[in-house]
């Protein structure tokens, strides 16, 4: 028999997007699947629509109420609930591909402690669609490290359960960056990292999504999150084995992408300084990491001009 997938989809407030989701996972092919589907405290007409969901395929999918706690407690809530030997996230306003956790339990199967595919980033607005990879195509040496150098979404990946159930992971509340905390260290403890391309998740973007929104506040969010993971590594004795990828990732979230957001920020200069303080301390040789080689030039251009303008200058420049 199959072994069971357990798939988990946090839902509030996204009656618009909530049956192209739902109707991804009932067409799946792969047949052992439990969908959970958690109404975080919906006040739209989603609770109704899970309802007819799991009415119409009682097998695949069960309802789980509570009150709203947001996207991490809600998955939290639901991993206790879970059946399957392995898991999956799927966001609510996103949806699968029919063969997509078929594909994946294939390369799970071969002895994978995790499996990860590619993402098709999707635009209402009409503007092109576009693949990202799900693991880094530049580094060959270690699929760990190639994972580490990747996107940390939870959802365009299938785990292990017992890095929920026994090694007991959860997602941290109330910020926005509740995947990389969970993922790094996990991708840390496997033997074995699996890709498949042959099936994706659609990630779409749309207005007033939770990344799509600049807040100034929420930004900081960031810089403890990163804290987190530089303990977890030392805890688990591994910061000198991964140092040039710990440093990149705070040279993507802090350096490069993420500046991207704080140069949109009213609080663009105590954003700026925090950023500079972190790395500061942690990463004074940034500039030397391996890894930069493999970014476009664009983005190259970007880490080479970043320390040396003054900030008026690089906002200027920016924009």
């Amino acid at each position: 028999m199959e072994p069971k997938i357990t798939v988990i989809v946090p839902v509030y407030n996204v009656e618009k997007y909530l049956p192209e989701c739902l109707d991804s996972l009932a067409g799946q092919t792969y047949k052992n699947l439990q969908v959970l589907v958690v109404n975080d405290g919906s006040t739209d007409s989603s609770p109704q629509i899970i309802e007819d969901y799991v009415r119409r395929f009682p097998d695949r999918f069960a309802q789980l109420n509570k009150p709203n706690g947001g996207l991490s407690d809600a998955r939290n809530f639901a991993i206790g609930k879970a059946e399957g030997e392995w898991i999956a996230f799927l966001d609510s306003d996103d949806w699968a591909d029919p063969e997509y956790y078929a594909k994946m339990a294939e390369v799970m199967a071969r002895g994978a402690d995790v499996v990860v595919s590619d993402i098709e980033y999707f635009y209402e607005n009409g503007q092109p669609s576009w693949i990202m990879p799900g693991l880094n195509p530049h580094v060959f040496d270690s699929p760990v490290k190639q994972a580490f150098l990747s996107p940390m979404f939870a959802w365009n990946k299938l785990y292990r359960a017992d890095f929920f159930t026994r090694k007991h992971y959860r997602y941290p509340l109330g910020t926005w960056y509740e995947d990389i905390p969970v993922t790094m260290p996990i991708f840390a403890q496997s033997q074995t990292i699996g890709i498949q391309h042959e099936a994706r998740i659609h990630y779409r973007q749309r207005e007033g999504s939770i990344m799509s929104v600049t807040k100034s506040e929420r930004l900081k969010e960031i810089f403890p999150v990163m804290k987190q993971v530089r303990d977890q590594f030392a805890e688990m004795g591994l910061s000198e084995r991964y140092h040039d990828e710990l440093e990149y990732l705070h040279i993507e979230h802090l350096r490069l992408y993420g500046m991207f957001r704080f140069l949109r920020s009213p609080l663009t200069s105590e954003l700026k300084a925090m950023s500079d303080a972190v790395m500061a301390e942690f990463y004074p040789n940034w500039k030397k990491n391996p890894y930069i080689r493999n970014l476009g030039w664009k983005d190259q251009l970007f880490l080479k001009t970043f320390g040396s303008l003054t900030l008026p200058l690089y906002k200027h420049v920016i924009h």
